[in-house]
């Protein structure tokens, strides 16, 4: 799993390769077609023969290769997944002892409670990777579901969470999706026809 920072990261440096790929291309192009004047039509090479030829080039090259291969590393231990914490800590907590819900247990209880309380169907309910505190609650809406049934549901589960931790100790996101595939059924209708 990655973390929001991690995904940040990962964006940028999309946009910063995307761009200078972009770049690259437009330069190559215009050398190509000379559009602008910038490169001269014959392509001198005698400074990159002097600059191979020195002492430190191969040094340099390593110093960059090691550098890339770290860059590389650090992004992959980045994008390693992380175990995350199955228990959250309640406020009842102190000196005598520490008060911890299981967050994973408490996910599932909570998607049965949605669907007997509410008109969803197929719930199932998970933690959080960027919150240990947080349950996500996902469902589809029932095809013949009324709003305010819906709405009455989940508020109902959002109060006995609230009642249930007080301190904020755990927290319910619901994300509600269209109905769910229906189950085909067979059926038959007889038709009587007078003659």
């Amino acid at each position: 799993m990655t973390t929001r920072r991690t995904r940040s990261i990962d964006r940028l440096v999309t946009i910063v390769v995307g761009l200078a790929l972009v770049a690259a291309a437009l330069l190559a192009w215009d050398w190509r077609l000379d559009l602008t004047g910038w490169f001269q039509q014959t392509l001198r090479t005698d400074g990159a023969d002097t600059v191979l030829d020195s002492s430190w080039w191969p040094w340099a090259w390593a110093v960059v290769g090691v550098a890339l291969g770290v860059v590389g590393l650090l992004w992959l231990l980045a994008h390693l997944p992380r175990p995350t914490r199955g228990t959250s800590r309640i406020d009842g907590s102190d000196a005598t002892g520490r008060l911890e819900v299981d967050v994973a247990s408490l996910a599932r209880t909570l998607a049965d409670r949605w669907a007997e309380l509410a008109p969803v169907t197929g719930v199932r309910g998970r933690t959080a990777p960027d919150a240990h505190d947080l349950v996500e609650l996902i469902g589809h809406v029932d095809v013949e579901a009324e709003a305010d049934a819906l709405l009455e549901g989940t508020e109902r589960l959002e109060t006995e969470v609230e009642q249930a931790f007080p301190d904020g100790s755990v927290r319910v996101r619901f994300l509600l999706q269209g109905p769910g595939r229906q189950p085909r059924t067979r059926r038959t209708t007889d038709i009587a026809v007078d003659a």
